[in-house]
């Protein structure tokens, strides 16, 4: 395929760093001051506070912008997904500062919503008194929620499709990794979550559950919700071998059931996102990215054929979520209406999808600084100069996409994504996203370890 397009970035400023050879860690130095300098990867306006002001440690999806703080929208409340991937950037890329203090924050904030709120919720499932299994829409607030408010740690009791497995293995996987770092031992009320999960997880039989996805649509059998509950699978057997535990906190056989069947079913789908049911097949997603980086679960020729397959999505700016995604499709507000966050039914999602023309696709930030940080961690294994080259190749991509001067929303931000709008390519209103800040983050902090190397 192509080589993916690297455009004029929208800040003048960045077009030293938007190049196709690797800067050097003078430049990358100097790149960083410059972004730290102009407020873009800064995501304290995005921590949640409560009526005394006080930060309570999750983040809302979006950060306060030129035009207000999206109070009222539902890019004011914290999702479980978006929270333990920047929980897990803040701690990866400030290990002994404050970046890991606030990992813990929002992780703990977590925990305590599922203890507090949706533990009750999976003992239903978990001992047979709900089947929360099946795509119908009455179901859906029945399963953990999977999305909170982030100023009171309440639910948010609006209908929601909350079927999404891959969340609850994103929380799992990233609360893992501090405890195995030694940065946030496990508790006793986590250790027992943590097996409660497992169970819940089992019990829904995950591998073959038809729930929404990364993108909170489709039912059907995702291979990027598949991916997160492996790896959290794989990381507390991890945990347990080194912290010499015999007993784990969910029934004996939950932990190997769950590894041989999702090991089983991504095996049949990827490099695929979706394949069951026919009608929802999908080769080409970029939340299978995050397979790859940051959670590592494919091998390295799958994530290799992973990437390979992503360059179906990449667009002139950045990357759609999938060919034929009709959400912020062409003049997107004005056809769907005042809301713009509106969550969609799958009976609804099919006249939304009736909207979209081809090539009309929103192109979405947060892949761009992934893909750059896989082929990072493919050049510090190999030494591989074509890894390096396409690890700069998108990192450049994702700096080109920061906005210019002339956004309404204000200058030098990290965007959700570009969409169509009156004939102009522009970012929507979800800007800056938080999850796009901290993948850039990452990319950064991938890019320092190979150039130090």
């Amino acid at each position: 395929m192509a080589t993916p397009e690297l455009r004029a970035p929208f800040q003048p400023e960045l077009s030293k760093f938007c190049k196709k050879e690797p800067v050097t860690l003078a430049e990358l130095k100097e790149l960083k001051a410059l972004l730290q300098e102009k407020g873009t990867l800064d995501v304290t306006r995005a921590k949640c506070k409560d009526a005394d002001g006080n930060f309570t440690g999750p983040f809302s999806a979006s950060a306060a912008n030129a035009k207000g703080d999206h109070k009222g929208s539902s890019m004011f409340g914290s999702w479980l997904r978006d929270n333990s991937i920047i929980a897990y950037g803040c701690y990866i890329t400030d290990p002994d500062g404050p970046g890991c203090e606030d990992a813990k924050a929002c992780l703990g904030s977590i925990a305590t919503f599922l203890l507090t709120h949706e533990s009750q919720r999976m003992e239903l499932i978990i001992n047979g008194h709900k089947n929360v299994t099946g795509t119908d829409p009455a179901t859906w607030m029945d399963r953990p929620h999977i999305r909170f408010i982030g100023e009171t740690g309440l639910e948010d009791t609006k209908w929601y499709n909350h079927k999404q497995n891959d969340a609850l293995g994103y929380f799992m996987w990233a609360r893992i990794q501090l405890a195995l770092a030694g940065k946030m031992p496990l508790t006793g009320d986590h250790f027992k979550l943590l097996g409660q999960l497992f169970d819940f997880l089992r019990t829904i039989e995950c591998w073959k559950d038809l729930d929404a996805g990364h993108w909170e649509e489709h039912s059907a059998q995702h291979a990027s919700s598949l991916g997160p509950c492996l790896a959290a699978v794989k990381a507390f057997k991890e945990l347990m071998d080194k912290e010499g535990m015999t007993i784990a906190p969910c029934k004996d056989d939950t932990l190997d059931i769950l590894e041989k069947n999702l090991e089983a079913q991504l095996g049949l789908i990827l490099p695929n996102e979706t394949i069951t049911p026919a009608e929802h097949t999908r080769d080409a997603d970029s939340a299978l990215i995050f397979l790859c980086y940051p959670l590592g679960v494919v091998s390295d020729s799958m994530g290799l054929q992973i990437v390979e397959r992503l360059r179906k999505v990449m667009g002139h700016i950045a990357m759609c979520r999938y060919r034929k995604d009709s959400y912020w499709c062409k003049d997107y507000k004005e056809l769907i209406g005042d809301d713009p966050t509106k969550h969609f039914t799958d009976e609804e999602l099919k006249h939304r999808d009736s909207l979209l023309k081809e090539g009309e696709e929103a192109q979405w930030c947060l892949f761009d600084p992934m893909v750059s940080a896989y082929y990072g961690k493919m050049y510090q294994k190999t030494r591989k100069d074509e890894y390096l080259k396409l690890q700069q190749l998108f990192l450049a991509r994702a700096l080109a996409a920061i906005t210019g001067n002339d956004c309404e929303f204000g200058p030098w931000m990290c965007c959700e994504a570009y969409y169509l709008t009156k004939g102009e390519w522009k970012p929507n209103d979800n800007t800056p996203l938080v999850w796009t800040q901290i993948d850039l983050k990452m990319a950064l902090y991938e890019m320092e370890k190979s150039l130090a190397r």
